[in-house]
């Protein structure tokens, strides 16, 4: 038996099937589509046969499909190929949770050659794992899972901020996502608004600008609606619309520790290059300021700053 991991877009190749299954029956004998093998080490791989074994990483982004990244694994049967694709159905489904995601990604290497191709390959493949890679893989997500376990059992010394942040994971990643083509409209936002320009006393925390009408209450973090702190000013700023735009598009951020202002390098030659090193006072949570920072590094194309102990 060989082993095959296809990173798919569920909406396209799985025949529209839930891109986030709760239950294994969900994608039980679905029809998955896929490129033809390629090897990570190079060149094409071996045709996939009825029995082999497909490891499904659904691509996370909402571009291609909003899957769950590392979601389930199978049996092929009834195997065909059609010049470069190969079509086969997928039996035997077992889930796998909690699931390895790619999106928010701090950098570095997972420790796995299989995962570290599928971060500089973001388009849709298939691969056939060789031994050495398949052992390296699997090594690396079982102390990916044996780690999340351990949080969990440890949630009870965790902070309420830190527990809605692990409850509501795919939902934040969506929605700082979500925020890269859209701002949120939300009937709620009125009262959030006051609550923080009282706290704020009317002014952004970056800029000191204190005209109202360019004043927007930002959140920090895009909880779902079932989250207690969605709305807690804790998880919000006050910000000029301008730099809420910026905030929201990582392209800005403040240290959770220091409080120090951050600019992503596309803005270094702008005007917003006088914000960079501010230290603003805010109330926020530091949960959540880390939550946004560390998706703000992400993005990053090369390493400006220093890494910096986000721990305590």
């Amino acid at each position: 038996m060989t082993t095959y991991l296809l990173k798919i877009n569920c909406e396209l190749h799985l025949g529209g099937a839930d891109p986030r299954p709760t239950q294994s029956s969900v994608w039980e004998n679905i029809r998955v589509t896929f490129p033809n093998p390629s090897r990570i080490s190079g060149g094409p791989g071996q045709s996939v046969k009825n029995g082999d074994q497909l490891v499904v990483w659904a691509h996370e982004d909402p571009g291609f499909g909003s899957g769950l990244g590392l979601t389930a694994e199978g049996i092929a049967s009834e195997v065909t190929v059609d010049g470069g694709s190969t079509s086969a159905t997928l039996t035997n489904v077992a889930l796998l949770t909690p699931h390895y995601k790619l999106r928010g990604w701090p950098g570095g290497s997972s420790g796995s050659v299989a995962i570290d191709h599928l971060l500089s390959h973001r388009h849709l493949r298939s691969y056939e794992l060789e031994d050495a890679e398949l052992a390296e893989f699997l090594s690396v997500i079982a102390e990916f899972f044996a780690a999340k376990k351990k949080l969990l059992a440890t949630t009870a010394y965790m902070s309420d901020e830190e527990k809605a942040l692990l409850a509501d994971r795919s939902v934040v990643l969506d929605g700082f996502e979500r925020r890269f083509t859209r701002q949120e409209a939300r009937p709620d936002q009125a009262q959030f608004r006051a609550a923080l320009m009282q706290l704020y006393q009317g002014r952004c925390v970056i800029s000191r600008c204190g005209i109202p009408e360019i004043l927007d209450a930002a959140h920090i973090v895009p909880f779902s609606e079932t989250i207690t702190f969605r709305n807690d000013r804790r998880n919000g700023l006050i910000l000029r619309t301008d730099i809420h735009t910026l905030f929201d598009k990582l392209l800005l951020s403040i240290h959770p520790q220091s409080g120090i202002v951050m600019l992503s390098p596309k803005l270094q030659t702008s005007t917003y290059r006088q914000f960079e090193g501010r230290k603003v006072a805010h109330f926020a949570a530091n949960e959540f300021l880390r939550e946004q920072y560390l998706m703000f590094k992400a993005t990053l194309n090369s390493e400006v700053y220093d890494d910096v102990a986000l721990s305590g």
